[in-house]
């Protein structure tokens, strides 16, 4: 999913259990920081944003404009601190503790809104103004973003993965295109023989989270029943995804993808090697940007079927938030505001990657992606786009769970050779762990 260039290495296990102890520090201690007064003035004031490094580095092009352009417009001056994406929990983690840093931060995938809504402001009164004026809200915005009714923190943008594959191969060896799982099996495990094996991490890395969850929900597995509350993968459906996930390693990859970070996949793509990649397309312009050849084979297709006949994408969201403890939450909230007006601009800066969250954004032809052929399906992906936790939300508990990557591991098991049964049953004891905790908090 990543610019190679902008990656960062599979978490710790010290970072993972910093993000542990984060997570039951922030819940027991939830009320002890009390907001501060915003200034009425944001003139001469200093904003600063704790974002990430984009997959995308034009998009960071254009985000640096954007912020110099508004920042001499308002008088404010403007710091942003970009850190690779998979480090953003635990400095988020570390500002929680120490009650200062910066005063807008970026949830990436690992959404953070619930955990930490008690110790964010209250974006309602922008949020909901925003939406209004772009025809509302898409329903995944919710999820990641509104706690009890009220907004802490502001919908960004949702990444989407199609199927990337190399057309060329394909029809050299009579395949045809990866519309099902199935389909993409066969690709894989031909197309491997002779040299061009396909991929998806098996490792703890946000692309894991995102692609083995949209596999299993394909197959008819689910997470959580709707009301969020009750675990569902104990299932025949969560074994039939996980034997096929399996027989898919086993057939049509490389143990290389155990260790598997979120660039691995772009230059896996890029290098020539891989028949197929299930990715979001800055792996497409990474590879349009090192290896044309490759770029003028490789064609985008929707999210597989699976064997219950269903598309599902597990979708990456991003959204903003700010700090009750933050020295400048009016400037905060009126750059969120002036970034929220220049979607079509965002769009057009990150080369198609930046999936808006408001209805108006999908007249066709989007821009970027509605004027490239190959990209144009990308516009149908809301139909079927969801985020973890499907068919229920993406409550704190879930977040948590996307945290510590409790689903890719019980995949990872799997490949590597335990039963599904065994697997299954190590899920739901860490799911039930983790749902215990907050049912105590």
């Amino acid at each position: 999913m990543a610019n190679p260039a902008r990656s960062a290495a599979a978490p710790t296990n010290e970072r993972r259990q910093f993000l542990k102890n984060a997570v039951a520090s922030a819940t027991g201690l939830g009320a002890m920081l009390a907001a501060r007064r915003a200034p009425a003035q944001t003139k001469g004031t200093v904003l600063r944003i704790l974002q990430w490094s984009h997959f995308v580095p034009a998009y960071d092009v254009w985000f640096d404009k954007v912020v110099k352009d508004w920042g001499a417009k308002a008088g404010v001056q403007v710091r942003v601190d970009r850190i690779p994406h998979l480090e953003l929990p635990s400095r988020i983690a570390a500002e929680f503790a120490a009650g200062s840093g910066h005063d807008l931060v970026y949830f990436v995938g690992t959404i953070l809104t619930g955990l930490y809504y008690k110790n964010l402001v209250d974006l309602s009164d922008i949020v909901d103004k925003i939406g209004q004026k772009y025809g509302g809200w898409l329903p995944g915005a919710d999820p990641i973003a509104r706690v009890e009714g009220r907004w802490y923190a502001m919908p960004d943008f949702y990444i989407v993965a199609p199927m990337l594959w190399r057309k060329d191969l394909f029809d050299q060896n009579g395949l045809k295109p990866p519309d099902t799982w199935e389909l993409a099996r066969v690709a894989g495990r031909t197309l491997k023989a002779k040299g061009h094996p396909c991929g998806i991490a098996f490792s703890q890395c946000n692309d894991a989270n995102l692609f083995l969850r949209t596999i299993m929900f394909s197959h008819g597995a689910k997470e959580f029943d709707p009301s969020g509350q009750q675990v569902l993968i104990d299932s025949k459906e969560m074994r039939e995804g996980l034997r096929f996930v399996k027989a898919l390693f086993d057939e049509a990859m490389t143990p290389e993808v155990f260790s598997w970070d979120d660039a691995s996949d772009n230059r896996y793509l890029a290098s020539g090697v891989a028949c197929w990649v299930h990715d979001a397309i800055s792996a497409y312009r990474t590879t349009e940007d090192t290896n044309p050849t490759v770029f003028q084979n490789t064609h985008v297709g929707l999210a597989p079927q699976g064997s219950s006949g269903q598309r599902v994408s597990i979708a990456n969201p991003n959204a903003y938030a700010v700090w009750k403890f933050s020295k400048n939450a009016a400037a905060a909230k009126e750059f969120l505001q002036h970034l929220a007006d220049n979607w079509k601009d965002a769009m057009v800066g990150s080369r198609g990657y930046n999936m808006p969250f408001f209805r108006d954004a999908y007249r066709k032809p989007m821009p970027i992606i509605g004027s490239d052929p190959k990209l144009q399906v990308l516009q149908d992906f809301p139909e079927f786009v969801r985020f973890a936790g499907y068919p229920g939300p993406f409550t704190t508990p879930v977040q948590e769970i996307v945290a510590t990557f409790v689903f890719p591991d019980m995949c990872t098991r799997v490949a590597r050779g335990q039963s599904p049964d065994e697997a299954v049953k190590w899920a739901v004891g860490e799911y039930q762990r983790i749902l215990a905790r907050h049912r105590r908090s």
